[in-house]
């Protein structure tokens, strides 16, 4: 129903329209047509009057028409009671809605498209008022699509940069507005400044200028103030030339030899300039770039050192920049330079370098430049300053040397000052020739063995070197004989006989003249070298010792040792040595007992005879339990000693040989009752003075040594000075006889290869067990004195004494331990009673305290030889035996 409703009231309508057709002609050239723009894409609002002539009337329908359809697009109907509101689905659909509660009321377009743009007419019908129309024109605003900007040929420009163009360039620029409804306002502008403006399109002409920069235009396409323009932003690039190139400082003086730094500066220039420095015509490179942060200053560097040379050459800086026209800037000035004298030292013009003799005269003449000028010259020679004295004249810049000799050959040079300091020429050396001369003036030995061959050197000076020598001999038998060398200054000489031994001569010849004094050699006759004199050993150890030997005549010549160093058991070498020096230190010998040492000397002639000598190494050290050993080195003085006293003590023996033969010899006039007498008292005295010269020495005596040590010593067996015998038929002799001293000296080799000597201890074999004790000499020495004195001895000591203690003495007795007085070489069996008397000591008993006494004060007043060869007797010469 409602459907058929529709359609009759579309038909009702169309029926009253074109019968009032004629009608609304009428009306619609009577009323206006508002005009109303709408953007695309937004919302449009077409007002309609819905206001009824007649006062309480309503709206019955509203029907929108749009020109160029020929049914309604929209309508309104409230006639049913109902508001019913229909758009035309394929003009505007949803898009349309109609507000009434509004004043006008108005049709709402959202949206919009551009076939929305017409002529909309709006038909209003009242229940009782008559029916209004009202016209619309609504207009949609299309923008442009795009702009375009064309440059001055016409191309299309893509992109936001444009150029870059050089400064002062003429540049043309086109917008054109592509599509838009209606056309667009097309602009150009500036920052705020309009360029140009025109409709579609619009075109800008300009000079790019450094007040542009940086310049940024913008084209604007405006198609209605309520719609936002459409702008295209374009920036010209510009290439900026630099406000000035300059050197920094300006002209200045510069000092050669002293580095300086120039600083050249580009300001202004886009972009960055490429600075070169140039002197004269030629590229520097010691340079480096530095550029300001805000890119605006370009400054470059230059480090130089300056040289005389470059005075009055121009120094300057040029700055280009790449792709820029007539872009080259300069800048620079000439240069002065400051230096020290140049000083140029040269020889007279009359004279030739390469031809100056010996007693001519030499100029020197000293020019110089400098700047500042110089103020003082002076002259050095070989590095000595040149004063003027002895044929030397020193002026301002000149120097003379007159009579110049060999000695003034050398180097000379100039020296000039000014403020900045001192300079010196080049040296000049100065070449004085001269005729040979021998330099060794004293002549020269030379020592040949016969048939050698020696090479003798002719050593002159000169100037030049000698062309050619002339060789010849001279000797006794010869007066001179002439000598040939195709050598020039050397020849072979050969001794063949001892006629050829003299002097050879030779003497060389240059292009000034002949030698005047010849050389002379010496030829002397040459051998082997002598033996070594004598060697020293020292420093003797189990495996090293010290060897040095004096050396012989050296032949003449210069002569070198050699050492061969053999064991003995084998004769296997162990080491060969040689040297400058006899004197080596052999190790290394450990595994032999003794070595036997050959020393040679040897020159060029030969070697000499061998200096042998047979060294006995030390043994090894032992370890002892019980007794510690001590090991003392004797020194070679100290075994010279013992060498002399062996010696004296052999001397004693002997004279005591000699004494006891001739005391031995029987005498007459003497009485056997007084010669017994004296012979108990004499057995008494020499048992009392024994034992207490036993007992003393073995305490105080400095000279006693261990014997358990290595070291040498000579034992000295005391034995007693009268003993029985029957040298003759007198009783003083068939009861005593004087006997040497006996001394047991252990054999041994004297040699400076043994630094020490060992003592073997006598052995002991009658002794009693208790009392055999290693070593013990002094001990074995007092037991056979005791068992050689008279078996009554009661009234002389007490039997406690008699009896040595064991472990009392360990040493050996050295010079003369017992303190015996030299006897007078006189025959006892001849003296009288009187006279023996006289040599005997006196002995005194005292029974109160059980001791006796003797003196031998007579015995050494009875010494022979003069008052200054008296012989002193020994602090014990007044002795106590005490019964204890």
């Amino acid at each position: 129903m409602i459907k058929i409703r529709v359609a009759c009231l579309v038909m009702f309508a169309v029926l009253q329209r074109s019968a009032e057709s004629q009608q609304d002609v009428i009306i619609e050239e009577s009323s206006s047509i508002e005009s109303i723009h709408a953007a695309l894409g937004r919302a449009a609002e077409l007002p309609c009057d819905v206001t009824p002539a007649i006062a309480h009337d309503s709206v019955a329908l509203v029907i929108w028409y749009k020109q160029g359809h020929n049914t309604p697009v929209y309508t309104f109907d409230t006639r049913d009671g109902v508001d019913t509101h229909w758009s035309d689905p394929a003009t505007l659909g949803s898009r349309a809605s109609f507000r009434t509660s509004t004043t006008p009321a108005l049709l709402v377009l959202t949206k919009i498209r551009p076939e929305d743009s017409g002529q909309y007419r709006c038909r209003v019908d009242f229940i009782k008022s008559p029916t209004k129309n009202t016209r619309l024109n609504l207009t949609v605003l299309i923008p442009p699509e795009r702009l375009v900007i064309l440059d001055q040929d016409g191309e299309e420009f893509r992109g936001g940069a444009m150029g870059p163009f050089d400064e002062g360039t003429r540049v043309n620029l086109t917008c054109v507005a592509i599509g838009g409804r209606p056309a667009a306002r097309v602009s150009w502008w500036q920052s705020h400044a309009l360029l140009a403006n025109s409709e579609s399109r619009a075109s800008v002409s300009f000079t790019l200028q450094r007040d542009l920069y940086p310049a940024t235009l913008t084209c604007q396409a405006v198609t209605d103030p309520s719609i936002s323009p459409l702008s295209e932003n374009i920036t010209i690039d510009m290439n900026l030339y630099p406000l000035w190139v300059r050197i920094i400082g300006g002209a200045r003086p510069l000092v050669a030899g002293r580095a300086v730094e120039i600083i050249c500066q580009a300001v202004g220039a886009r972009p960055h300039p490429t600075i070169s420095w140039w002197k004269g015509a030629t590229r520097l490179h010691t340079i480096r770039e530095k550029i300001s942060p805000d890119g605006n200053v370009t400054s470059s560097i230059l480090s130089i050192i300056p040289t005389v040379e470059d005075s009055g050459r121009i120094i300057s800086c040029r700055s280009v920049q790449q792709n820029l026209k007539h872009s080259v800037r300069e800048d620079g000035w000439k240069m002065e330079i400051q230096h020290v004298p140049i000083p140029k030292l040269k020889l007279g013009a009359n004279l030739d370098p390469d031809n100056i003799m010996e007693g001519s005269d030499v100029y020197l003449d000293c020019d110089v430049r400098a700047r500042p000028d110089h103020d003082h010259v002076y002259f050095t020679y070989n590095g000595v300053i040149v004063k003027g004295s002895g044929g030397v004249l020193v002026s301002r810049q000149s120097l003379v040397l007159q009579g110049v000799s060999r000695q003034r050959a050398g180097a000379y040079v100039c020296v000039a000052r000014n403020s900045l300091g001192e300079g010196s020429s080049d040296p000049l050396h100065l070449d004085v020739k001269f005729s040979p001369v021998c330099t060794k003036k004293d002549g020269v030995a030379l020592r040949a063995a016969r048939g050698e061959t020696m090479s003798i050197k002719c050593d002159v000076d000169a100037n030049p070197m000698p062309s050619s020598f002339r060789w010849w001999f001279n000797s006794s038998t010869y007066t001179e004989r002439e000598l040939t060398s195709s050598n020039g200054n050397a020849y072979d000489y050969r001794v063949n006989s001892s006629s050829e031994y003299g002097w050879v001569q030779c003497a060389g010849t240059n292009s000034v003249g002949r030698q005047a004094e010849p050389c002379m050699f010496h030829i002397l006759p040459a051998d082997r070298p002598s033996a070594v004199q004598s060697c020293d050993i020292s420093n003797v150890t189990h495996e090293c010792f010290l060897i040095e030997c004096n050396p012989g005549y050296d032949g003449g010549l210069a002569q070198e040792f050699m050492l061969q160093v053999f064991i003995v058991e084998n004769g296997a070498l162990i080491t060969n040595r040689t040297g400058v020096a006899a004197q080596w230190r052999v190790c290394n010998v450990s595994g032999a007992q003794s070595v036997r040492v050959s020393v040679y000397a040897y020159n060029r002639v030969g070697h000499s005879e061998p200096h042998t000598v047979t060294v006995g190494l030390l043994e090894h050290p032992q370890r002892h339990t019980g007794i510690s050993s001590v090991s003392v080195q004797l020194s070679a003085v100290l075994v010279s000693v013992l060498c002399a006293v062996s010696v004296l003590i052999c001397v004693g023996t002997l004279a005591t040989f000699a004494l006891c033969y001739r005391h031995c010899q029987p005498r007459s006039g003497e009485k056997p009752e007084k010669a017994k007498g004296r012979d108990e008292s004499t057995k008494d005295l020499l048992e009392d003075k024994s034992e207490a010269k036993d007992e003393k020495h073995s305490d105080t005596n400095p000279d006693i040594i261990p014997i358990e040590t290595k070291n040498i010593a000579v034992t000295e067996t005391a034995q007693p000075l009268l003993s029985h015998g029957h040298c003759c038929d007198r009783p003083i002799c068939d009861q005593y006889v004087v006997r040497p001293m006996q001394y047991h000296v252990h054999p041994y080799n004297i040699d400076a290869n043994t630094p020490s000597l060992s003592l073997e201890p006598l052995e002991l074999s009658y002794l009693p067990t208790e009392y055999r004790l290693p070593h013990d000499k002094v001990y074995e020495d007092w037991l056979r004195y005791k068992n050689a004195l008279p078996m009554d001895t009661s009234n002389l000591l007490p039997p406690h004494q008699l009896t040595p203690q064991p472990n009392s003495i360990y040493s050996s007795i050295k010079r003369n331990p017992l303190k015996l007085v030299k006897m007078p070489e006189l025959d006892p069996c001849r003296l009288e009673v009187s006279n023996y008397q006289r040599y005997s000591p006196s002995l005194q008993l005292n029974p109160e305290n059980n001791t006796a006494r003797f003196n031998n004060t007579q015995m050494n007043e009875a010494q022979p030889g003069n008052g200054n060869e008296r012989q002193q007797v020994p602090n014990e010469a007044s002795n106590t035996v005490t019964q204890r």
